[in-house]
């Protein structure tokens, strides 16, 4: 039983002796400010009012109580006007804690609450007309490191990456490649070949805009699977692929399956036809199929065209209903960008009206626009900050960051290369998803402050401090850990160590890897100050020197786990 769930057993058996209360559920809270102990409680202000009791009385009457019980984790129960009650760990659980750290090594913190149930995560989605943008990156990012948390959290989990590519979006880079591309291979990096000629469809509308006619006739005969529109669709569209391989490849992001929006393309018809038996639908002058929702404060969408042909909001509801016939799946998330809120309103509620056993189980991650310090970025415009440019930008400049700051530095690419993507990745999840960010290169680069690099270079040091002692895992059986007294700095270092499990839980519940990014900055920080104040390869006793190897080891094992739920690989010197 891990300590909180551990925690909020006691208290309700407390409540419920003092009292005669039953509680469903206790609050169990982290203090910001350590002085307030590792876990912290509101119990006594939730029931106040039906015990019309003063709440601190409550709380110390409670924390009397609870200091008599069996708790040996616990060093110190406190109340705390005007109601809280706090606990703090003793020294005896933050030893062995460590101690179980170095057991459990790459496991530790994970847990079995996924019990083995299915999860869909599905990111990524770019439109196969053109090269990733850093938007996407950010997208890619988030959705592999929400699996990877799953996964670690118990969960079977299915990277799904969803393709749009049936559109007319498709049909703008066709229509400019057929026109002025005279048959030409890509002679560069194939997704950014094919981006040009996105762009020059908006372009070259400006000058005419009988294009656009051009471009619907287009569209009609891919929709009509006209054999020569279908071939130049199949060649745009492998040309993007092909080229996203190495974009997916520097970012290391991996899926399991891939959809695609053509397979749906005449999907759906048996959604709409239920929507339109249960009226939730209904057709509209033109022959469009409806779903009427303003009456549930959303606002109505379209589910079939007027010539009978599906759309995007068809096709989702199709495939989320084949998903869960083929996976049963627990929970089915769509990390897709905060416009699309509205979108996937309408979506769940039309899941939810038509009594889809599926529609508890949809959540949409939504993320906010990343933006350079110079402002905001186009793909229509041709002013997109391309994942590929950034990730090359980010690798110039930590080859230089490498050599300046950090002595005698291990500077090969494959380092460099994991440095610039733990700049790129930890910049973009450290921030809440639900928050606009700005990007800057020149901050995310650097090896001081909350910046992945930082964090690789701490773990790097606390690597080549045991490397100089000689560490070995198996020392670790023959120490005493009673005997040592603990200095502040090794005990706030100890403490935090304990919170790892229950940060990567409340990431996990609230699909926020900001919590475990800004944890594991907050282990670092502990690291440093610990490094700098207390010698180890010097310590003065041999006992110190051990304690404090071992405490090095834990939080570079704690830190490389961290690193690991935001898919960032650890660098083992620097």
């Amino acid at each position: 039983m891990d300590t909180t769930t551990l925690l909020s057993q006691k208290i309700k058996e407390a409540v419920e002796k003092l009292y005669n209360v039953k509680l469903e559920t206790v609050v169990i809270e982290v203090p910001e400010n350590e002085q307030f102990g590792d876990f912290s409680t509101n119990v006594a202000l939730t029931i106040t009012k039906q015990l019309k009791k003063v709440p601190f009385d409550i709380a110390s009457e409670l924390a009397m109580e609870l200091s008599s019980y069996d708790m040996k984790s616990f060093a110190k129960v406190e109340a705390i006007r005007p109601g809280f009650i706090n606990f703090k760990l003793s020294k005896n659980y933050l030893l062995s804690n460590m101690c179980t750290i170095l057991q459990e090594k790459d496991s530790y913190g994970s847990s079995k609450i996924g019990g083995g149930r299915n999860v869909i995560v599905e990111y990524s989605q770019p439109n196969p007309n053109k090269p990733m943008h850093i938007g996407h990156s950010l997208n890619n990012f988030l959705g592999s490191s929400l699996a990877q948390i799953m996964e670690f959290m118990g969960y079977k989990v299915l990277k799904a990456n969803y393709m749009n590519d049936w559109g007319t979006h498709i049909v703008k880079s066709m229509l400019m490649y057929k026109k002025y591309g005279n048959g030409a291979e890509p002679n560069e990096k194939s997704d950014h070949f094919v981006g040009k000629f996105y762009v020059m469809y908006e372009q070259e509308l400006e000058k005419n805009k009988e294009l656009a006619d051009e471009l619907a006739d287009m569209f009609r005969k891919m929709e009509s699977l006209d054999p020569e529109v279908l071939e130049l669709w199949k060649k745009i569209t492998n040309w993007v692929y092909t080229g996203w391989e190495q974009t997916y490849r520097d970012e290391n992001v991996k899926f399991d399956t891939w959809f695609y929006q053509h397979d749906y393309r005449e999907s759906g018809k048996e959604v709409v036809a239920a929507a339109l038996e249960k009226g939730i639908a209904e057709k509209d002058p033109t022959g469009a199929v409806i779903a009427r929702l303003e009456k549930y404060g959303i606002p109505d969408k379209v589910l079939l065209r007027s010539d009978g042909t599906s759309i995007y909001s068809t096709q989702d509801l199709q495939l989320a209903k084949d998903n869960y016939e083929k996976y049963h799946f627990d929970k089915r998330l769509y990390v897709v960008d905060a416009r699309q809120s509205d979108y996937f309103k309408q979506i769940f509620k039309i899941t939810e009206i038509l009594g889809f056993e599926f529609a508890n189980k949809l959540h949409h991650v939504a993320y906010g626009f990343v933006s350079l310090p110079e402002g905001k970025v186009s793909s229509r415009k041709g002013t997109t900050v391309n994942a590929d440019e950034v990730f090359r930008r980010l690798c110039e400049l930590e080859r230089g960051e490498i050599t300046g700051s950090v002595k005698g530095a291990a500077g090969s690419d494959e380092t460099i290369r994991r440095v610039a993507l733990a700049a790129y990745r930890y910049a973009l999840l450290k921030v809440d998803p639900a928050q606009d960010i700005i990007f800057n290169y020149e901050k995310v680069t650097k090896f001081d402050g909350n910046t992945g690099p930082y964090i690789l270079y701490t773990y790097a040091r606390a690597n080549s401090v045991m490397e100089k002692a000689g560490y070995m895992d198996e020392t670790l059986e023959e120490f005493k850990w009673n005997s040592v007294e603990l200095d502040a700095k090794e005990e706030a270092l100890l403490r935090i160590l304990t919170r790892f499990g229950a940060v990567v839980e409340n990431a996990c519940n609230s699909f926020s890897p900001n919590f475990i990014a800004n944890y594991i900055y907050d282990v670092a920080q502990k690291f440093n100050s610990f490094y700098s104040a207390c010698p180890i390869l010097d310590a003065p006793t041999p006992d110190k020197k051990m304690l404090r190897l071992v405490l090095t080891k834990a939080a570079s094992q704690v830190i490389k786990n961290g690193l690991a739920l935001l898919v960032i690989d650890v660098v083992e010197k620097m």
